[in-house]
């Protein structure tokens, strides 16, 4: 089945699933466009361990248009698995359990899943700093706070990067409640990248994000943690850079197939950062004829083309059509990375470009 965030509504199941899909949102915090303005513009990134109500910390640093042949930067983790089928493998997973496990996907379009993909023992393999601010992953790669922003810096075999980022006041809330918050900031960064023997000079926008929040791996009763799992089993986040100064953000997420929440985000260097507030619709319109079989040994349909369309303050301001043109990398999470071309409307200026792709179909 093609995933689409207007799904029909045949049968007492999916209109249950429904209704459990915009009770999950409202549990988890999601944000409403009219709530968006009102959210805090500064942020923290201290992971979980620092607190008693979370068990799960995610960073991500992602980059949609590098120059051929790398086309995207994706660094991307999860620090303690939440307990939805979309978060949580059994591959590589610490012997002390999902709480004790950190996943990260880390690579560019010429990255394999062996070279990009590799899970952690967050006591043995990752360390914290608060003041400044880092989060080291077994001294492979650091994400470390400087005098006015970050600089990740990777020394892997495959792939050594140095990359400085510096925020906008640009930042954007996906959710925001006592159980679960996320948010996305608009970063410009510059650096250094080299793979494959080839060495590259890259600036532009990205950005980095954040979450922290409850998991099932919190629960003392370790046969409930390996068990329940609460059935979020769809999720799509994007990225867009319409030009040197504006990204779009996109996101999908699915209690089952039926949709929590389905957005696009505007944001610009000069702080500007805007929830469309009218009707928003993903659809898959294509899959890949043959399913990706993950480490774990599901096979994934995922999007060989598909599309956005997104309205606000009554007017159609985003019509665009993708086509994915890279290697899929296993790594997101419990799915895959990629990269693709799209070519649309934006604003009434017809624009083309390149985007960053997550998606995950656990269904």
């Amino acid at each position: 089945m093609l995933v689409s965030s207007h799904p029909e509504l045949k049968g007492i199941q999916n209109i249950i699933n429904s209704k459990l899909a915009k009770f999950s949102g409202f549990l988890l915090g999601a944000v409403s466009p009219e709530k968006q303005g009102s959210l805090p513009k500064a942020f923290e990134l201290r992971p979980h361990t620092d607190y008693k109500r979370y068990g799960s910390t995610h960073y991500g640093i992602m980059v949609p248009d590098l120059p051929e042949p790398y086309r995207y930067l994706s660094w991307a983790s999860v620090i303690g698995y939440v307990g939805f089928p979309i978060t949580d493998s059994d591959y590589q997973m610490s012997s002390r359990g999902k709480g004790d496990t950190a996943s990260l996907v880390h690579g560019t379009a010429l990255s394999s899943t062996d070279e990009a993909f590799k899970t952690y023992s967050i006591v043995d393999d990752i360390q914290f700093s608060e003041k400044p601010f880092s989060v080291n992953f077994n001294n492979e790669t650091v994400l470390s706070e400087i005098d006015d922003g970050f600089v990740l810096a990777t020394n892997r075999e495959d792939l050594q990067i140095e990359v400085k980022l510096v925020p906008t006041e640009a930042i954007t809330w996906f959710a925001y409640g006592s159980l679960y918050k996320h948010f996305s900031v608009l970063m410009k960064y510059e650096g250094r990248i080299i793979q494959k023997g080839e060495s590259i000079d890259i600036n532009g926008l990205c950005t980095l994000e954040s979450w922290k929040a409850i998991a099932t791996s919190m629960l003392k009763n370790q046969t409930l943690v390996n068990s329940i799992q609460i059935p979020v089993k769809v999720f799509s986040y994007q990225v867009i850079n319409l030009d040197g100064e504006q990204q779009l953000v996109l996101a999908f997420i699915c209690y089952e197939d039926q949709p929590i929440l389905t957005s696009v985000y505007y944001r610009n260097i000069d702080g500007t950062s805007t929830q469309f507030n009218g009707d928003i619709k993903f659809e898959v319109t294509k899959n890949q004829t043959e399913p990706q079989m993950t480490p774990d040994g599901y096979s994934m349909y995922v999007p060989e083309t598909f599309e956005w369309t997104a309205h606000h303050d009554n007017e159609k301001v985003l019509a665009i059509k993708a086509k994915v043109d890279t290697t899929y990398c296993y790594g997101l999470a419990a799915g895959y990375v990629s990269s693709y071309k799209w070519r649309g409307m934006f604003q009434g200026k017809d624009l083309s470009g390149r985007g960053y792709l997550e998606y995950i179909d656990r269904r």
